[in-house]
C-alpha cells in the first residue's frame, strides 16, 4: 500500500483546525460544568483553630452538604497546595449534611505550623473536588502586648499627694477585656502583687497603686514594679506566656516606681561646715528633715521644707558618716553622706559609693527591673537610693564600722572611691593606711591600680566584707559600665572562694594580731576564703573555718601590708563579741602606727 504524502503546506491549516475544535469543545465542557449543580455546598468552618491544649479553639469542625451518594475524601492543604492532613479517605457518604473534626495536627501528629490552610473535599465517583475559598488559620502563638509608656512612671499612692495612680498605653489585641498584672521586681523573687482590668477595645489601663490579691489592699510599698498586660487574640490564645516575667523579656517601658520621698545626696565627701545640697522628691508634699551622725541619736540639725532642693550646712567636728533623715507622714527615708574635717589624719577611710550605686535597685530606665550590675551593662550614678534610702550593704558593713571607730574615739579622714578615682581627694600616698569601710566589689580599674601601687610602695590597705576588688567597672560620664571580671581572683592577686557560714579558728599569728582572742570565735553567715595569695606574699596572721583557707587574713605583699576581712557583718558583731572588739582594736593599731 502506498503511503500518502502530505504536503508541508497542508500541515499548518490542519493543526490550526484541530486547535479550534479542541478550544470549542473545552468551552462547551466548561460551560456545562458551570451550569451544573454544585456537588458540595455549605462548606463551613471557624476561621481559627488553636491546638495548644488550653480548652479554647483546640479543634475546628468542618461541615458540608453533598447532593449525591459518593466516596468522599476530606483533606487540609497548605497555601502551596500540599496535603498536610487527610481526615477521611474514600468514605461512602450518602447525600446530606456531614461534619468532621480537625485537631490542628499534621499526619505525623505534630501541631501544624502557624499559617493559613484550606479545606479540600474530593468525590471519587464524580471525579471532582472542591477547595474552600475561605482560609482556615492555625494560630498557637500567644499575643505579646507591648506597654508603650506609663504616665507618670513614679507614683506615691497613699492618697496624700498628686501622683496616686498611673496610666499605661499598650499595643496588642483589645477585643476582649485586658487584664493588668502588677509584679514587684526588686525582691529576691519576682512576685505578683496586684491585678486590674481594662475595658474592651481600649488600649489604656489605669493602676491606682494599691497592692493585694483577694484580701486587704493598701498602697504599694516603695520599690520597682512591672506592669504586664494580659490579652486574648482572635484565635483564643492568651498571652504573654512565660510569667512571672524575666529581665529583658518585654520591650517598651512597662516600669513604674512607687516612692513617697527620696533624696539624691553627694557621692563625694563634703567639707565640714560647708554648704551641701540634696535633691528631694516628695510629690509636692511638705517634709520634715534632720541630720545626725551614724550610730548617734543626737540630732545635729532639723527642720521642714517643701522644696525640691534642700540646702544644708555640713556638720562640724571630726570626719565621719552622717545621715539625712526625711519624713512624710508615716514614710521615712535616710540617705548617708560623708563629711571630711579640716584637720588631716593618718588613716583614710574610703566609702564604697560606686558599689552602692552598682547595687542600687532603683529602676530609671523604665523596663520594670532594678538597674544593677552585673545584670545590666551599665547603671546611672546620680540616682536616689531605692527603698528606704540606705545602700544595700550599709547596715551590714559600713554603718557598724563607723560606729566602732567612733566608740574607739579614733581620728581619721574620710572620702569615697569616686572621689579617689576623680582625683578630688588627698593623694593616698600621704596616708599611712587606707581602710575601706565596706568591700569595694565594683571598682574602676584605676582604683585597682592605685591600690596595688599603694601597697607596693609600702602602704597598708584593709577592707571589710566579701567580694572586694572582684568586679571591674568603667566610669563613662554619668554611667558605671561593667567590664569582664576574673571569676575567682581579686585585683590584688588573691584567688578566692565563697563559703556559707562558719566558725572562725585562729590558723596562725606571727604579729600578735589575735592576742587575747580565743582559738575559736564568732559564727558568721557568709565568708570568703583565700585559696591562693598573690605571688611572693607572706601570711602574717590568719583565721578561718578550714586549714589553709583563711577568711580573715593579714599578709605582707612587697613593702606593704594587706588586711582582708572577708566576712560580711564582722564589725556589726563587735558590741556583743569581745573577740571582735579586740581584733578591731588590733587592726586599727596595725593601720595607724
Amino acid at each position: 500500500m502506498r503511503a500518502v504524502k502530505v504536503s508541508g503546506a497542508l500541515i499548518v491549516p490542519i493543526a490550526f483546525g484541530l486547535l479550534v475544535v479542541a478550544t470549542v469543545g473545552a468551552f462547551f465542557v466548561t460551560t456545562r460544568l458551570k451550569r451544573s449543580r454544585p456537588v458540595v455546598t455549605r462548606l463551613t468552618f471557624s476561621k481559627y483553630v488553636s491546638p495548644n491544649g488550653d480548652g479554647r479553639r483546640d479543634f475546628v469542625n468542618i461541615g458540608f452538604r453533598t447532593k449525591e451518594t459518593d466516596d468522599v475524601t476530606v483533606s487540609l492543604i497548605s497555601q502551596g497546595g500540599d496535603e498536610v492532613r487527610m481526615l477521611v479517605r474514600d468514605r461512602k457518604l450518602r447525600a446530606g449534611r456531614h461534619e468532621f473534626r480537625w485537631d490542628g495536627r499534621l499526619a505525623s501528629g505534630a501541631v501544624a505550623p502557624d499559617g493559613r490552610y484550606r479545606v479540600r473535599v474530593g468525590l471519587r465517583k464524580q471525579g471532582r473536588s472542591v477547595i474552600s475559598r475561605r482560609e482556615l488559620i492555625v494560630d498557637v502563638t500567644p499575643p505579646r502586648p507591648v506597654v508603650r509608656d506609663v504616665t507618670p512612671n513614679a507614683i506615691s499612692p497613699d492618697g496624700t499627694g498628686t501622683g496616686n495612680e498611673t496610666t499605661l498605653r499598650f499595643v496588642g489585641p483589645n477585643r476582649t477585656r485586658p487584664t493588668l498584672l502588677v509584679y514587684r521586681t526588686d525582691l529576691a523573687n519576682v512576685r505578683l502583687v496586684a491585678r486590674a482590668f481594662g475595658s474592651r477595645e481600649s488600649s489604656t489601663i489605669a493602676w491606682n497603686g494599691q497592692v493585694g490579691l483577694g484580701g486587704r489592699k493598701g498602697p504599694a510599698p516603695p520599690g520597682d514594679y512591672l506592669l504586664v498586660v494580659r490579652t486574648r487574640d482572635a484565635a483564643g490564645n492568651e498571652g504573654p506566656a512565660g510569667l512571672p516575667p524575666r529581665r529583658g523579656q518585654f520591650g517598651g517601658h512597662p516600669g513604674v516606681v512607687a516612692r513617697y520621698i527620696q533624696a539624691t545626696g553627694p557621692l563625694q565627701p563634703v567639707k565640714a561646715g560647708s554648704p551641701v545640697r540634696f535633691g528631694v522628691q516628695s510629690d509636692h508634699r511638705r517634709y520634715r528633715w534632720s541630720v545626725r551622725r551614724v550610730g548617734s541619736k543626737h540630732l545635729i540639725a532639723r527642720g521642714s521644707s517643701g522644696r525640691h532642693a534642700l540646702h544644708l550646712r555640713a556638720p562640724t567636728g571630726g570626719s565621719g558618716m552622717f545621715l539625712l533623715d526625711l519624713r512624710v507622714g508615716r514614710h521615712r527615708y535616710q540617705t548617708p553622706f560623708a563629711v571630711q574635717a579640716k584637720r588631716k589624719q593618718h588613716v583614710l577611710v574610703v566609702v564604697p559609693a560606686l558599689t552602692w550605686e552598682a547595687r542600687n535597685t532603683l529602676d530609671t530606665t523604665g523596663d520594670g527591673f532594678p538597674d544593677v550590675l552585673p545584670e545590666d551593662p551599665s547603671v546611672g550614678l546620680v540616682r536616689p537610693f531605692a527603698g528606704g534610702g540606705l545602700p544595700p550593704s550599709f547596715a551590714l558593713n559600713e554603718a557598724p564600722l563607723f560606729r566602732v571607730l567612733d566608740r574607739m574615739r579614733v581620728r581619721y579622714d574620710v572620702t569615697t572611691d569616686l572621689a579617689l578615682v576623680k582625683g578630688m581627694a588627698r593623694p593616698p600616698i600621704r596616708y599611712r593606711a587606707i581602710l575601706f569601710a565596706g568591700a569595694p566589689r565594683y571598682f574602676p580599674t584605676e582604683l585597682g591600680g592605685l591600690a596595688r601601687s599603694y601597697v607596693e610602695s609600702g602602704g597598708r590597705i584593709a577592707w571589710f566584707g566579701t567580694g572586694g576588688f572582684t568586679s571591674p567597672v568603667r566610669l563613662r560620664g554619668n554611667l558605671l559600665e561593667r567590664l569582664p571580671a576574673s571569676p575567682d581572683r581579686n585585683a590584688l592577686g588573691e584567688r578566692l572562694r565563697p563559703r556559707n557560714q562558719g566558725l572562725l579558728t585562729v590558723l596562725g599569728d606571727t604579729i600578735e594580731f589575735f592576742r587575747g582572742v580565743g582559738a575559736n570565735f564568732g559564727s558568721f553567715p557568709r565568708l570568703e576564703e583565700t585559696v591562693e595569695l598573690p605571688r611572693g606574699a607572706r601570711i602574717l596572721a590568719s583565721a578561718g573555718s578550714e586549714a589553709n583557707r583563711p577568711s580573715l587574713v593579714v599578709y605582707r605583699d612587697g613593702r606593704g601590708v594587706v588586711v582582708r576581712v572577708g566576712i560580711d557583718g564582722f564589725a556589726r558583731t563587735a558590741p556583743s563579741s569581745p573577740e571582735v572588739q579586740r581584733i578591731m582594736s588590733r587592726l586599727w593599731t596595725l593601720l595607724s602606727r
